[in-house]
Order: structure tokens, then sequence, then C-alpha cells
């Protein structure tokens, strides 16, 4: 079946008002139709002609993603048909590249795709469990409550990732400044008290020679250095864009003493709000386990929930192999054991879900108010070596002349 296209259009109401706009069609036979049942008369129809404004080739961003599932969710529970409310959302977009892939969407759907295939095939850029979660609220009859539980966690993600970037802003900003104040002092003004001591130093203190040696060497090879340093900031690009070279970086992370505890608490956070989901839409927990593992990343916690897959197919129950393979507290494991008792095992996870959050929140916080005096006093301790270092050579040379 051919794609749907845009098509603007002039017709009359029965109360002789004209009517214009542009709606998405088959053709142009099927919009008259359209139209027609709505009680317009049809005046004209042509190929729609849009004005490209800057910026409307490129893809949607995160919260616009956000938006576009709560607007679905929106009309769904207000009874507006499913293929009535992609186009509506799609005619609202700037992004011209957006629209055309909700198009191609509208496009699957009346081809006979299912909602989950329909956008992942013709949407991407969406986290993954958005997919998944379309897939079981169409299975579930329940897409519109779906849809907005998907947007609350991209939402929940975007907030994330926003206020861990502005937790790092104040620390980055002091490490920047503080290498451009120590970059200026060893090749501006560290090179000049080496002229003033002179080649005769066997009176300096050994702090001193060495502090002075480093700022002749940074001023005589500025090039050097410069190149030294493009190859660092290359080498993390290639860190961040490599997915192997990233997953062992996160390693890393994750046993660091500050940094650890917060990523965590993210990745617990995550899995149990994508398996509290799952398990409260009637999916089965070995389906919920896997849909929930994917939102964790490669690295401990991620080894243990592959070995509860394992065990859940061989007959153990799930708070025993939790117990065995993860690193969840023991109050985790007993809430889940009387879930599992009681039948409200998703309720369980939820409210572990909400509780890893919290710390999520506090660690940030804590990690935030330890980077930035650590900062401050690695620069200030920097500054302060040379500074003494310069003191005392300059002191040496004075007592020599005495």
């Amino acid at each position: 079946m051919t794609d749907v296209r845009a098509f603007q259009y002039e017709a009359v109401a029965r109360d002789g008002s004209v009517a214009r706009g542009i709606l998405t069609a088959v053709d142009e036979g099927a919009l008259a139709r359209r139209l027609g049942s709505d009680g317009l008369t049809v005046v004209k129809i042509s190929p729609a002609v849009e004005k490209r404004a800057a910026g409307q080739d490129r893809p949607l961003r995160p919260a616009e993603r956000v938006l576009v599932l709560q607007q679905m969710a929106l009309m769904l529970e207000a009874g507006v048909s499913l293929l009535e409310t992609l186009d509506t959302v799609a005619q609202g977009m700037q992004s011209r590249k957006g629209r055309e892939q909700f198009q191609a969407a509208i496009g699957a759907l009346r081809r006979g795709d299912s909602l989950g295939q329909a956008l992942e095939d013709n949407i991407p850029g969406f986290p993954f469990y958005v997919y998944a979660m379309s897939r079981v609220g169409e299975a579930s009859g329940r897409v519109a409550e779906v849809l907005k539980e998907a947007a609350d966690q991209m939402a929940y993600d975007d907030r994330l990732r926003r206020d861990f970037g502005n937790a790092l802003t104040y620390p980055a900003f002091l490490g920047f400044a503080g290498v451009s104040a120590v970059g200026f002092i060893f090749t501006q003004v560290v090179p000049r008290f080496a002229t003033m001591i002179g080649e005769d130093r066997t009176n300096v203190p050994a702090m001193s020679r060495w502090v002075l040696s480093a700022g002749e060497f940074a001023n005589t090879h500025l090039l050097a250095l410069g190149v030294i340093l493009g190859a660092l900031v290359g080498l993390g690009v290639l860190i961040v864009s490599n997915p192997t070279i990233r997953s062992r970086a996160y390693e890393i992370a994750h046993g660091l003493p500050v940094v650890g505890p917060v990523l965590q608490a993210r990745e617990i956070a995550s899995w149990a709000r994508l398996t509290a989901f799952a398990l409260t839409n009637g999916v089965p927990i070995l389906s919920a386990a896997e849909l929930a593992k994917a939102a964790v990343p490669i690295g401990p916690f991620r080894k243990g929930l592959d070995l509860l897959e394992s065990d859940l197919r061989a007959g153990l129950t799930l708070d025993a192999s939790l117990a065995s393979h993860t690193s969840l507290e023991a109050m985790d494991i007993s809430m889940l054991r009387a879930g599992q008792k009681s039948g409200a095992v998703g309720a369980m996870f939820g409210f572990m879900a909400d509780n890893y959050e919290g710390r999520l929140r506090d660690r940030m916080k804590r990690m935030t108010a330890l980077l930035e005096p650590t900062a401050i006093a690695l620069i200030s301790l920097i500054v302060g070596f040379v500074a003494l270092s310069l003191v005392l050579a300059l002191s040496s040379v004075y007592e020599g002349v005495v």
C-alpha cells in the first residue's frame, strides 16, 4: 500500500465558512472522502509545499520525544484513534525529519504492522524500552497508560542526565580554570624566575630545581605540549565513542569510592522500575527479567541478572537467585520474597525503584559536595607547591649573595 503524503486543502463548511489546512492521506481521493465525511465540501486539494526552517532536518530531541509520547497518551485516553493520533502529533512537529518518520510509521500501521514494530522500524532514537513497552501495551489493551509510563520514564532519564551534567559543571569549570592557571604559571611565570636565578642552582632546593626545570621545558616545548594536549582530548573522544573502551571505563568508574555508589543506585533503580512496569502489565517473569536487563550496562550487576534468567528457568525462586548473584541488600531480598508469597512482586519492585531513586539523588548531591572542595584543594596544593618552590629558590639565591 502506498505511504501517506501531506496535502493542503481548501473546503467549505455547512455554515459557509472556509476551512484550510494540511492533512496526510494516501492520495487526494482519500482525503476528499475524509473531508466529506466531516461535512466539508472540497474546493481544492494539492500536495503540501513545506517551507523548511533552520533545524527542520534534525532528529527529534529527547524533550520532544517525551512530549510526543505524552501527547499520544493523552489523545488515546480521550478516545482518538491511533492513526489519527499519530497524524496529529506528526503535523505539530517542527522537525521535518520527525514528521517523515511518523508518517512512515502510519504507513506501516496501515499495512498491518503492530505499534511497537512500526515505531521501532520507522522512528529510531527512542530508548529500547519504549518499543518493548508499546508491544506490551498493545497486547494488554492499555496503550495509552503504557505510553504515559514510558514518557514518565524517559522524562526521568533525561532529567537525571541533566542533573548529573549540572552536578559536574562546576567541578569541571574549576578543573579547567586550575589547569589553565597552572599552565600559565609554568609557561610564563616560572621561566622568568629561572632567568633571574641563573644557571648556578647549587644551593637551590631540589623541589625548586624541579619546578624551574619544568617551567623552562614547558616554555621551550609549547608546540609539543599542545600536541600532547590534543592527543589527550582525542583519547577522551575515543573513549566516549568506542563502546568497548567506554564499557571498560564504566567498569573502572563502577569501582571508585564516590562515583561507584551513584552508578550502582542508577542501575538498580532503572532495572527495578522497568521490572515493576512489566510485571504490573501482565508480562511473565522471564520476559520481564529479559526486558529490564537490557536497561543495565555491562558490569557486575548485569552479570548477576544474566544468571537470574537461567536460575528462573531451572525453577529457582527470584529472591534466592538475586541474593546469590547480585549485591542487593537483605531488605530488598526480603521484600521480594514477601511479594512472591503475596502475589504483589510488581508492587515490591516499584517500591524498590522509588527507594533507589531517592538514594541516587542523595548520592549525587554527596558526590557534588565532595568534588567541589576536592577540585579546589587539588588546585590550591599545586599552586601552593609552585609558589613555595619559587620563594625557596629566591631565598636561597638571596642567602648566597649575603
